[in-house]
């Protein structure tokens, strides 16, 4: 089981959410790589993000997610088709689907090699994941320094699983390609403020005391610091299935 993100279903999209251009352009990059006539499995649907959208360009996308309250957001915003389960224990037959899309997952799984597996089980065609880079943004900064912070008191923030922008390294992708990228000055207290809120999944497991002192480092290492650049490169990655399949044996 992964990680459910029922915690902050309520402020997911607007913490996650792209610039409507960006989207645009992310969606336009997914269809070339989907068939109208095809089915999509979206792993991981969470508020429909993806699934409603396509959906409503005429693609034939079913979501699964853990979450109850992302489903119930997805459903909200008329994303159709959508079942809460398990994606290292797929509820459907083997190659049900022509493409499995990925965003932003399987660094959640703990066995995501299991997850894979099941992907490539009940997929024919192609393992599609969007894929975003804040490594080279200054305002990663402050990620960065709360990490060290946690890491210097006994404790790693990394997630259990691996995620989609990692698989490159150990399976070559068939396309890799840049979709798109944007920034925005961001204030330094809007940034200091998502961390203390625990808006990020890496910082739910972080004990109260480490998570208190690890602000506190952040809070002065970017005294007197008022805006920063964050930067988001995004990118599309796609396997073909027999890929997918032959990693997992």
């Amino acid at each position: 089981m992964g990680v459910s993100f029922d915690r902050i279903a309520e402020i997911y999209d607007e913490t996650r959410g792209l610039p409507l251009d960006v989207m645009e352009d992310v969606l336009a990059a997914l269809s070339k790589e989907l068939d109208k006539e095809g089915l999509v499995l979206d792993a991981g649907v969470g508020t429909g993000r993806y699934a409603q959208p396509l959906q409503a360009k005429g693609y034939r996308v079913v979501g699964i997610d853990i979450s109850k309250k992302m489903l119930a957001k997805a459903k909200a915003k008329g994303t159709s088709d959508i079942i809460r389960g398990n994606l290292s224990l797929l509820p459907f037959p083997d190659d049900t689907f022509d493409v499995c899309l990925s965003v932003h997952v399987l660094h959640l799984i703990s066995d995501w090699r299991k997850a894979l597996e099941e992907i490539g089980r009940v997929t024919t065609g192609k393992f599609v994941s969007v894929a975003t880079s804040h490594e080279e943004s200054p305002a990663h900064a402050v990620r960065l320094a709360y990490e060290r912070a946690c890491e210097e008191l006994g404790f790693s923030t990394r997630h259990p699983g691996m995620r989609e922008r990692e698989l490159p390294e150990i399976l070559e992708p068939d396309i890799i390609k840049q979709i798109a990228a944007h920034g925005h000055p961001t204030p330094v207290p809007f940034l200091i403020n998502e961390f203390q809120n625990r808006i990020f999944s890496s910082l739910w497991r972080v004990p109260e005391e480490i998570h208190q002192q690890a602000m506190q480092t952040i809070k002065e290492e970017f005294d007197g610091v008022d805006t920063l650049l964050d930067t988001e490169e995004i990118s599309l990655i796609v396997w073909r299935a027999d890929k997918i399949r032959s990693l997992s044996r």
